[in-house]
């Protein structure tokens, strides 16, 4: 029974460490997204755009780094997200 405990305390350990990880680097990401509106590198995008399009960027990179991964893996998961969603108006 300690062992079971031991278990889920580990599981829940690394699922709340993914979650908070998440959130730092969507965090990140969105401070450089920011910086590139700002310097012209990329064209006008407001913040909602940002705080919506950081998290599907920060999910495609991991993606992209995981073992099955890659960069193909990363697009195809754009796509999808993309294909997912309401298109606006």
């Amino acid at each position: 029974m300690d062992g079971d405990a031991r278990l889920w305390d580990t599981r829940e350990f690394v699922a709340q460490w993914n979650a908070a990880t998440e959130a730092h680097l969507v965090h990140q990401l969105q401070q450089v997204l920011n910086d590139m509106v700002a310097k012209g590198v990329l064209p006008s995008l407001s913040q909602p755009e940002i705080e919506r399009l950081a998290p599907m960027f920060v999910h495609a990179l991991q993606v992209a780094a995981a073992r099955d991964g890659g960069a193909h893996a990363a697009i195809q998961y754009l796509a999808e997200a993309t294909a997912s969603r309401k298109t606006a108006g």
